[in-house]
């Protein structure tokens, strides 16, 4: 009996620090190491009091794959909802790349990899946003109830279809376009005033006024779009609940 009680524990544990540990926002290097634990241990053990018993394997090789089975669910629901964040983030890259701030992009300790200017803003605007409406909560109720759908302590991955992930890679792609959109058509639009500008007086120095004024007014168009960027960059970050359910499609 004691032994089928840990090995349930164990197998929620897997999902839920998995999930914690890949998911933005509380995965974060400046959150500690220890709140995590303790975040997922003690969601694992509210999940445990209220999730039936799950299967007693004996044989040590099946309860590793079992185990490897949860670990790889969490990171699954993890990544679809870190999805939704790249998917903002590359917003403020394709801003970056029409404003031509590409060039100086900025190596960031937090991720390890190199990041655009507007691309970071908008990321930190997501974090914001992220637990401003409280998305962390829908986060943490979608894998306390993946149980429910994906049951702990099985093995296999069920059909392997990846319907669900093409559908969440295409959407994040879009998240992308919509939110970058508005700002896009700016720059392109002053991109047009600035090559009519240089067929009606050549004397202009048009490559050397031209970086400037379009960092000018990429500015200026965040500052009026801000509110919008923000409220489009929320009703993005509704759908991660959502994302991490779907993605549950492989593991039935």
């Amino acid at each position: 009996m004691f032994v089928l009680e840990v090995q349930s524990y164990l197998f929620i544990l897997a999902r839920i620090t998995s999930f914690i540990v890949a998911v933005p926002g509380f995965s974060h290097r400046s959150l500690p190491n220890t709140s995590k634990v303790a975040l997922a241990a003690i969601l694992s053990w509210v999940v445990y009091l209220n999730m039936p018993a799950s299967p007693v394997f004996e044989q040590t090789l099946l309860f590793m794959l079992a185990v490897l089975r949860e670990a790889l669910i969490g990171l699954s629901m993890g990544f679809a909802a870190r999805l939704v964040f790249s998917g903002i983030e590359m917003a403020g890259q394709f801003i970056d790349f029409q404003v031509g701030y590409t060039m100086g992009a900025i190596y960031d300790p937090a991720t390890g990899t190199a990041s655009s200017y507007y691309g970071k803003l908008f990321y930190w605007l997501s974090i914001m946003v992220f637990f401003m409406l409280n998305f962390h909560h829908a986060l943490l109720m979608a894998v306390m109830d993946s149980f429910k759908v994906a049951a702990a302590g099985q093995i296999g991955f069920g059909s392997l279809t990846l319907t669900g992930v093409l559908y969440i890679f295409s959407y994040a792609f879009r998240i992308a376009v919509c939110i970058a959109a508005p700002m896009i058509i700016v720059l392109l639009v002053t991109d047009i005033v600035m090559g009519l500008l240089s067929r009606t007086v050549p004397e202009i120095n048009v490559f050397m006024l031209g970086m400037p004024l379009k960092a000018l007014v990429g500015l200026v168009a965040f500052l009026m779009m801000s509110s919008a960027l923000m409220s489009s960059s929320g009703q993005a970050l509704g759908l991660m609940g959502g994302f991490a359910v779907k993605i549950l499609e492989i593991f039935r």
